[in-house]
Parts: structure tokens; sequence; C-alpha cells
């Protein structure tokens, strides 16, 4: 036994030129999260800095930084603390991040609620933005929290909040529609978002998930009977469908929508859920609707001057004067390559577009799925501007007349079809996304100089023909009001065109 022992002492010695016995690999240890923590201390110094500023401006003592500049350093300094709390996950940080959220939700609750200075909702304008702030956190907290009862007490919060969130605004709305606007459409909207995301961080296999999900589909439907019922059915429908009902309507279909998009197992809708994922879950989105909000701020400082200038009183429809501006424009332009350049480029750059390819899915799902995804991110990224047309009635101005809105709601989503459908044929194209990018730019160039040929053209043809091809003509004329089907029979033949070639481009990969 001895003689054993010294054997297997001096055969694990190490030998001059031999390698030592094996150990067991070493432990990984996730690298520091040092930019997002980097961020997160910048938005922590501009959140104090901005607070304090405007707290300041409120009581009425002068300080250097006014109230815009103070909002802006605390909406700068709230998007570095989510992007800290999306991408650090340490769990004292997580933590520390979920208290701020429900100490926000509660203070949001708070003013909602408080009968100051003269009646409950008075607050309502303050109480607002803070639970949207907090549903933001909350998500940046699921994203990272692993503990399950903690994860379980989160999401069930978010269902109670959104539920009585969309009851409230829904129903409260269907029966007074001076309740509904504005008071109702925030509440429903916001219900709405609260929903969405305890269904997108629980996962549609979850059994309470999916119900979820088929309860907002029901919701909207019910919505819709009601408010084609209120419209039709009794005295005084004209007047309800032209004040509240159509917009009630227009939230009734996007709740169904929404619901039968989460629910439904359909190829189309599986794709469509994995595209937008792969938006929501990665940077791309949260940057790209931080840009717009930024420039829709410095669009609606400029549009309020322009309303409140006495030399000059605005004229209704006084959104043409905020929608059709420089900004809006410029930012289409450099937003929609942003959205589609990476949709199928990346997909063949990585070898994952033959899987696809041989998957159980056809060519014109896989499309339709890609295209269906950047259109609805491309839409949520216009709501910023929808919301800070809300602040006038919340802050006590004078109501507008807020109709062109639906009318260039139609025109947007028809232009945005064809500027996405664009971009994704030079996205099936290519496997460089820039190549792709800068390809859907020159896209997005070629269809804004229309506008200015059409008017700088003396040829009564042609400039009746380009008019029907310009995207900003026919946002012009649905901002008054009026929506003539033949301008939009361009950009929908256009949708359908771009497409139609890239299935045939996916096809012809497909057979090579």
């Amino acid at each position: 036994m001895a003689s054993d022992a010294i054997t297997d002492k001096l055969e694990n010695q190490k030998r001059p030129g031999l390698a030592g016995p094996e150990l067991a690999p070493s432990l990984l240890r996730e690298d520091e999260p040092v930019l997002p923590r980097t961020l997160g201390m910048i938005g922590a110094a501009l959140l104090i800095f901005g607070g304090m500023a405007l707290t300041f401006n409120l009581v009425g003592w002068p300080v250097a930084v006014r109230t815009g500049w103070a909002i802006f350093a605390l909406a700068v300094g709230l998007a570095g603390l989510l992007f800290h709390a999306a991408f650090d996950r340490d769990i004292s940080v997580r933590r520390l991040y979920l208290l701020f959220a429900v100490v926000i939700l509660a203070f949001g609750v708070v003013l909602c609620l408080i009968p100051y200075p003269n009646s409950m909702g008075d607050q309502f304008r303050n109480g607002v933005p803070c639970l949207l702030v907090a549903l933001l956190f909350l998500i940046a907290f699921l994203r990272n929290e692993d503990e399950a009862f903690v994860r379980d007490v989160t999401q069930r919060g978010l269902l109670v909040g959104g539920g009585i969130m969309a009851l409230v605004g829904l129903f409260g709305g269907s029966i007074r529609s001076d309740f509904f606007l504005p008071i109702g459409l925030v509440y429903s909207l916001l219900g709405l978002l609260y929903l969405v995301a305890f269904v997108g961080t629980r996962g549609i296999s979850d059994d309470l998930a999916y119900f979820i999900a088929i309860g907002l589909g029901g919701i909207g439907l019910l919505v819709i009977l009601i408010s084609l019922g209120r419209s039709f059915l009794t005295a005084d429908g004209s007047t309800f469908f032209v004040t509240s009902g159509s917009i009630l309507l227009f939230v009734g279909l996007l709740y169904l929508f929404i619901g039968a998009g989460l629910a439904l197992d359909w190829p189309l809708f599986i794709l469509t859920r994995r595209e937008l994922g792969a938006f929501f879950f990665s940077p791309i989105a949260y940057l790209t609707m931080l840009g717009f909000s930024v420039l829709s701020w410095f669009s609606y400082i400029a549009f309020l001057d322009n309303i409140f200038d006495p030399i000059t009183p605005p004229i209704e429809p006084i959104v043409r004067t905020y929608l059709f501006a420089l900004f809006p424009v410029f930012v289409v332009i450099c937003i929609v390559p942003i959205l589609t350049m990476r949709l199928l480029s990346e997909e063949q750059r990585s070898g994952t577009l033959e899987v696809l390819l041989t998957a159980p899915v056809d060519e014109s799902t896989i499309v339709l799925s890609k295209f269906l995804a950047a259109l609805i991110t491309y839409l949520i990224v216009w709501l910023p501007f929808g919301l800070y047309l809300l602040a006038i009635p919340l802050s006590g101005g004078k109501p507008f007349d807020y109709r062109p809105l639906l009318s260039f709601s139609v025109a947007l989503i028809a232009t945005g079809a064809s500027f996405v459908s664009m971009g994704v044929f030079f996205s099936s194209l290519t496997r460089n996304q820039i190549a792709s990018g800068v390809l859907t730019f020159a896209g997005m160039i070629a269809l804004t100089y229309i506008y200015f040929a059409a008017h700088q053209t003396r040829d009564t043809a042609w400039q009746t023909v380009l008019t029907h091809m310009s995207y900003l003509d026919l946002w012009y004329n649905t901002l008054e009001g009026k929506i003539v089907p033949r301008f939009l029979l361009f950009p929908l033949s256009l949708t359908i065109v771009f497409l139609f070639m890239t299935i045939k481009v996916l096809e012809s990969r497909k057979w090579r």
C-alpha cells in the first residue's frame, strides 16, 4: 500500500516537458457592464439635475434652466437609467430598479386620483407620464429577473393595473363622450400597453397569458359593437360618432387585432411575433423611439410657438402645421432604412435564411411577417407625435379639431406600408446591411423629391401624375380631414409590387 501511494505520488508529479494533471475548468464570470453603468450614472445625475430645476421652476424660484430644458434633462436621464436597468443583471441593481418602478407607479396613481386643486383628475396630465415610466422600468426589470416568485408578483401587478385602466378607459368612454377624450383614450391605450407587457413577459405558452390575449380580442370586439350600436341605433348616434365614436371604434379594432395577433398560432402571426421580438429585445427599437421622441419634442416646441403667436393666430386644422413640417419628413427618411435594413440581409449573412426557406412555411409568409413586424414598429415609433398633442387638452388648453388625425392615420399606414415594403425588397437583394440601408435611404429621397418635382413643373399633366405619386401631398390632403381614395392607389400599389418582387427574390434563392 505504501509503495502504491508513493508510485501515485510520483506519477502525479509534474515532469519536465509534460503537462500536469488535468484540472476542472474554472468558473466563468460575466464581464462587468461598464457601458450600462456609465450611462446609468450619467442618467442619475441628469435626473437629479432636471428634477431640481423643474421643482424650482414650479415653485417660482428663479433659476437659469428653464422648464423645457429641465424636462429634457429628466427625459435623457430616465433613458440612461432605463438602459442601465435593461442590461445590468446584478441582483441588487435590478431590485433597486424594481423599487424605483413601484414608487413611480404609486406616485402616478396618487396623482391621477387626488382631487387637487379642484376635482379628481386635475393632476392626470402629471400622473400618466409616471405610469408610463413605471411600465418601462418594470419591463426592464422582468428582462433580467430569474426568481419565479418575484417575477410572478410583478407580472400579476401588470395584469391588474392594465385591466383596471383598460376597463375604466373603454367602458367609461363608451358611456360618457366627454370622459373618453382625452382621459378615457389615454387610459385605454395605457392599459393595453400594460396587458401586452404582461402577455409578452409571461409568454403566450402560459395559460393565463393566452386567456388574457383572447380576452383582449373579446374586449375589442365588444367595444366595436358598442361603438357601432351607439352610432347607428341611437338618436344622437351621428353626434357620438363624430365626437368620440370613431376613435372608440379605432381603439376597439386595435384591441381586437393585437389580441388576435398574440393568441392565434397561425404561421404568419408566429413569425410576426418573432420579428417583433427581434426588434424589441434589441436596442434598435428603443434607440429609434428615443431619437424620434427627442426630435418630436423640438417639433412640438416649434408648433407651440406657432399656435401661440399673437400676430398670426392658428387656423384649423392646427395639426397640419404640426405634422406637415421638416422634422417629421426628415425623421421618416432616416428611420425607414434603420428599421428595414437588417430584415433579410441579416438572415442571409448569418445563414438562417436557408433554415427559414426549408421550414414548412412559404416565401410569402416569411416576407409578410417581416413586413408586418417592421410596419407595426414604424407605427409605434410615430406614437410620440400623438402623445405630445394630448398635452394640449390635458394642460387645460382649448380643444382642437382632432378628426384630421383619423384621416392622417389612414395615410400614414398606407404610405408607411409602401416605405417598409421598399426596405424589405432592398434588404432581400444583399447580405450587407449597410448597402441595404443606403438603397432604402436613396429610395426615400426619391419618393420625397416627387413632391418638389410636382410643384416645380409647369406641365399640368405631369403635375397631376406626380401629385398622385407624392406621399407629402397625400399627407397634406388628409390633414385637412379629407380621404381621397385615388391618392391611396399609388402607395398601396407600390406596396404590392415591392412585396411581390421580394417573394420572387426569395423563390429564386430557394432554387439555386
